[in-house]
């Protein structure tokens, strides 16, 4: 049985493993292209969105903490669309100055998660796309209903919330995270990086979702 101390410990591991796994970038300078900054930058929305997810955990702000699972998955999804998938087109519409025309472009050309993943399962490695896929078939229904204030959240809110949803979140969001890191791991393309990383997982297996 999972207990608030479980939950506890597990956000302190994560913090842990999040120092570790970003503190391996701190060498590495990335590319001043359109693609390299469209991937750092929601690389780093989605680091941004996992912080808040532990953070919210921790103060019992647990309805706003679930939607930001879902956050930090569409901003995974995005980085690693442009990293793989992405035109050229649709990554200069991404990166952008922020103006009228060019949000009203963004809007008409850029794709919602569905078409992306297709991209992503077309022009993508098979395993990025199976993890992301996974994660979107067990969870999409649920997070989108906590985001949207639906059934879960109306529920879960008045009802309260057993202590293993968020133990069980908060590992799903290291599996992202790790993907994040695994996806700016393949921009700067350096091989021992990439391998460092991947090791971390199982270092840190105790926190992460899937061991």
């Amino acid at each position: 049985m999972i207990t608030v101390n479980d939950l506890e410990q597990v956000i302190a591991r994560s913090e842990q493993f999040d120092d570790e796994l970003f503190s391996m970038f701190q060498k590495f300078e990335f590319g001043d292209d359109n693609r390299s900054s469209a991937v750092v930058t929601m690389c780093n929305i989605a680091h941004e969105h996992a912080i808040s997810l532990r953070e919210l955990t921790r103060i019992r702000l647990l309805t706003s903490a679930m939607g930001m699972l879902r956050l930090q998955y569409e901003a995974l999804v995005r980085a690693i669309w442009a990293l793989y998938a992405a035109s050229e087109t649709a990554i200069d519409k991404l990166v952008a100055p922020l103006t009228p025309e060019s949000e009203q472009a963004a809007k008409n050309g850029l794709p919602n998660v569905s078409k992306m993943m297709e991209d992503i399962q077309k022009k993508g490695p098979p395993g990025v796309h199976r993890h992301l896929s996974e994660f979107k078939d067990y969870s999409w229904q649920p997070l989108n209903s906590y985001v949207h204030g639906g059934i879960h959240a109306a529920n879960r809110s008045n009802a309260g919330y057993p202590v293993n949803i968020h133990y069980s979140a908060v590992r799903q969001s290291n599996n992202l995270l790790h993907m994040s890191a695994i996806a700016l791991a393949q921009l700067i393309n350096d091989g021992d990086l990439a391998m460092e990383v991947v090791k971390l997982y199982k270092k840190h297996a105790d926190c992460l979702q899937l061991t």
